[in-house]
């Protein structure tokens, strides 16, 4: 009564931590997502120097 004492289901508040979960997750998340946005960035330059290249010989 009231939220003393046991739950009823001890279950019930239980959770577990994935990989890439725990402590320092977010700095790595954020690590990856300017890896990816600095290797598309360089991708599309690549291919559109590529695409200029092609354009300029005809």
């Amino acid at each position: 009564m009231f939220g003393f004492g046991k739950p009823k289901n001890p279950d019930a508040h239980r959770y577990y931590l994935l990989p890439g979960q725990g402590r320092g997750a977010r700095r790595k998340h954020r690590q990856q997502i300017l890896a990816a946005w600095a290797v598309g960035i360089i991708a599309a330059a690549l291919l559109g120097v590529v695409l200029w290249l092609v354009n300029q010989r005809h």
